[in-house]
């Protein structure tokens, strides 16, 4: 599933996004190793912010996982919770396939007990 953030309001109209970033994220979806992330990922486009990102429910509440906007950058683990984002962790791979980066993100909440 997608969704769209734009001007603040949420629709799921994402026939138009075709960012690098948003096809990294739906070719990361695609290759997340365990049933239940890949049926429960949402992927998230604000148009607000010009981010995309990979959004989770876990036991702990959402967890987005954020793409890198250029090489060089981090994928950012981030916990949206009553007080505001926090940052749980990152990793650099930008440029690591997209099945090794789906296995990070699926190991990260595995060993974090999060899904």
């Amino acid at each position: 599933m997608e969704i769209v953030i734009l001007y603040g309001t949420v629709t799921s109209e994402t026939g138009e996004i075709d960012t690098p970033q948003a096809q990294k994220a739906r070719r990361i979806a695609n290759f997340l190793p365990r049933p239940e992330l890949l049926r429960d990922a949402i992927i998230v486009h604000d148009l607000d912010d010009n981010t995309t990102s990979i959004r989770f429910d876990t036991t702990a509440g959402p967890i987005r996982i954020l793409l890198p906007v250029a090489e060089g950058f981090e994928f950012h683990f981030i916990h949206d919770s009553e007080t505001g984002p926090r940052i749980l962790g990152t990793f650099r791979g930008a440029s690591l396939p997209v099945r090794a980066i789906a296995f990070r993100i699926s190991e990260f909440l595995r060993t974090r007990g999060l899904k």
